[in-house]
């Protein structure tokens, strides 16, 4: 999957269905600046603690290439290198509801 596909699907297309887009899913003037930097080349099995679980996930010991290194929120290094660097509560609810354009016709 090429990166700017990931991206559509991650972020674009989700902001669209829930009505978000531009604040959130584009980088551009005006929109939040939340950015994901992806380190490609690591390679790795997918661990609990990757993914903030303590039980059991179907994702546990799956291989994947490319790891997140570092979370922009709004501008601001939220994570970096697996280390959470604001505080609870840093985050903003924004309210969504699934867009009318996405309601009005076929998925397919």
């Amino acid at each position: 999957m090429s990166l700017e596909r990931l991206v559509e699907i991650t972020s674009s297309n989700a902001a669209r269905i829930f009505g978000m887009y531009p604040k959130k899913g584009t980088i551009a003037p005006g929109s939040d600046a939340d950015i994901t930097i992806i380190d490609p080349t690591m390679n790795r099995k997918l661990t609990l603690d990757d993914l903030h679980l303590e039980d059991y996930s179907i994702w546990e010991g799956f291989d994947i290439a490319g790891w997140p290194t570092t979370t922009l929120l709004r501008g601001q290094i939220a994570v970096q290198n697996g280390q959470l660097l604001t505080s609870p509560g840093h985050g903003q609810f924004l309210k969504r509801s699934i867009s009318s354009d996405i309601t009005a016709a076929p998925v397919c």
